[in-house]
């Protein structure tokens, strides 16, 4: 048996490009102002109801991450690749976001500079491969960056809804067990 005698090769970590930051002027806005936008984007989902199919998605979303527990609403979460590019089209669907903000090549989404009024829907986007179509529909031919890869045991948000209730009644019932054996 022969014994190689050449040099290990060695692995170099190469580290992605560094763009650098851009200083900008984020108008800060007051509680008047959000609660004016919020309006806003309310009234104009509920008229959206009646001519695009995007309202419905944005009211579906809304609804989920208002209602849904953690747990069931981000099972997603580990199959999901990429990441946002910033590029502002999913806020830019149906009509402008009144929150997002753009100068020059930057974007940025103003209502992050308010500490209480995160919308749930923004922070969790997207939820599952159904938002993720929904949005690919819209802004198409240009690519969003998130996809998913696999799918978790529960993937429709109803099953998953009745896996996590039944877990939880189990639990309830073998605490019930414990407490009376």
């Amino acid at each position: 048996m022969q014994q190689e005698t050449s040099t290990p090769v060695r692995l170099v970590q190469i580290e992605p490009l560094k763009k650098p930051t851009v200083e900008m002027n984020l108008p800060k806005l007051t509680e008047g102002q959000i609660f004016r936008k919020k309006a806003y984007i309310g009234f104009r989902k509920i008229t959206g109801l009646f001519y695009t199919k995007h309202s419905w998605g944005a009211t579906r979303r809304w609804l989920l991450s208002n209602v849904l527990p953690d747990k069931v609403l981000h099972r997603w979460k580990p199959y999901q690749r990429g990441g946002c590019n910033r590029c502002g089209l999913c806020c830019k669907i149906v009509y402008r976001c009144p929150f997002f903000y753009e100068e020059g090549e930057t974007t940025a989404c103003l209502i992050y500079t308010s500490e209480k009024h995160f919308p749930a829907a923004c922070v969790a986007f997207p939820f599952d491969p159904m938002d993720l179509a929904e949005v690919q529909r819209e802004v198409a031919p240009a690519p969003c960056p998130f996809h998913y890869e696999g799918q978790p045991e529960h993937p429709t948000t109803w099953a998953a809804l009745r896996a996590e209730l039944r877990a939880q009644w189990i639990s309830g019932v073998n605490k019930l067990k414990e407490v009376f054996d």
